[in-house]
């Protein structure tokens, strides 16, 4: 595994879940934001930190992150 690859922010840590993980029940349960995911209980509902990367995944389908890219293009927002 690469350096860079291992310095990469992947999960939650409080809930233990890898955001792929989390992707993956949001569209199982049809849940659309952060919100949802941390009013189901799925993440997020601990210390928040996972929270700008969560809400980048919710929109881009992005799972992994160098830590601090939590910025969104707008042209992603609007599509």
């Amino acid at each position: 595994m690469s350096e860079r690859r291992k310095r990469m922010v992947k999960m939650c840590v409080c809930h233990r879940m890898s955001f792929d993980q989390i992707y993956e029940e949001a569209k199982k349960r049809d849940l659309l934001s952060t919100e949802d995911l941390i009013r189901e209980k799925v993440c997020g509902t601990g210390c928040g930190m996972c929270h700008p990367y969560i809400n980048k995944m919710m929109v881009t389908g992005q799972t992994m992150f160098i830590p601090g890219d939590v910025y969104i293009e707008p042209d992603a927002i609007s599509s």
